[in-house]
C-alpha cells in the first residue's frame, strides 16, 4: 500500500514536470513584435525536407536529408534567428532587405550529408567525387557547395532534423526562388558512392 502510494506521487510530480514544461514560453524578441513562431518556422523546414538513405547490403554507404529553402522558409528563418540573436529592428529590417535581393538570384538548399569514408565527404574541393543538381523550371542547374561553420548547437535550432555524425552544407543554385518554388523540383546527388533524387514540393 505505501509502495503504491509512493508511485503515485512519482507519477504525479513527473506529470507536474511534464505541465509546466510544455507551458515554458518559446524565444522572444522584444525588439519586434511581428515574427513568425517557432511553429510556423519548423513546419515550413519540415514541408521542404526530403531525405534519403543508400545500402551495402546491411552497410549504410550514404545519409541525405536537403532542405529547399524557398521564400516561406528562408522568411521564417530569418524571424528565427531574429529571436535567437535578439536582433535591433534596424538590423533586422537590413537582412530582410538582404534576403530579398538574394532570393532574387539564387536558390538554396541546406544538405545534412553522411558518408562513411570521410575523403568521399569533400563536397567544396575542387576535385569532389560529386555532381549536384536542380531540375526547376524546365532547367538542370548546377550547384555549388559550400560548408556551414557553425556549432551544432546552431545548426539543430535551425534544422532540427541534423546530427552530430552528418556534416552540413549549403548548396546555392543560380536560379531565382521564385523559379523554383512554384512547381516540384528534383534535387540530384551523384558520384562513384551512389546517386540519389529527391523533390521538393511546391510551395504551399
Amino acid at each position: 500500500m505505501l509502495m503504491t502510494k509512493n508511485l503515485l506521487s512519482v507519477l504525479s510530480f513527473v506529470l507536474i514536470l511534464i505541465t509546466l514544461s510544455s507551458c515554458v514560453s518559446t524565444r522572444e524578441n522584444p525588439n519586434i513584435k511581428e515574427l513568425k513562431t517557432e511553429g510556423e518556422y519548423y513546419s515550413a523546414v519540415a514541408h521542404t525536407t526530403q531525405s534519403d538513405k543508400l545500402y551495402d547490403g546491411f552497410n549504410q554507404t550514404m545519409d541525405r536529408s536537403a532542405t529547399l529553402l524557398n521564400t516561406e522558409v528562408n522568411r521564417s528563418q530569418l524571424d528565427q534567428n531574429a529571436r535567437i540573436y535578439q536582433w535591433s529592428q534596424d538590423e533586422y529590417s537590413n537582412k530582410k532587405a538582404q534576403l530579398e535581393t538574394d532570393m532574387s538570384k539564387q536558390t538554396q538548399v541546406f544538405l545534412s550529408f553522411f558518408v562513411p569514408e570521410r575523403k568521399h565527404d569533400n563536397l567544396t574541393k575542387q576535385n569532389t567525387v560529386w555532381k549536384i543538381f536542380l531540375d526547376a523550371g524546365g532547367k538542370r542547374i548546377e550547384g555549388r557547395a559550400e560548408k556551414i561553420k557553425m556549432i551544432f548547437a546552431e545548426i539543430r535550432l535551425l534544422y532540427p532534423h541534423f546530427t552530430r555524425f552528418n556534416s552540413a552544407y549549403k548548396i546555392t543554385f543560380p536560379i531565382p526562388v521564385s523559379m523554383v518554388e512554384n512547381s516540384e523540383s528534383n534535387f540530384t546527388m551523384t558520384g562513384p558512392v551512389g546517386s540519389i533524387k529527391l523533390t521538393f514540393p511546391k510551395a504551399r
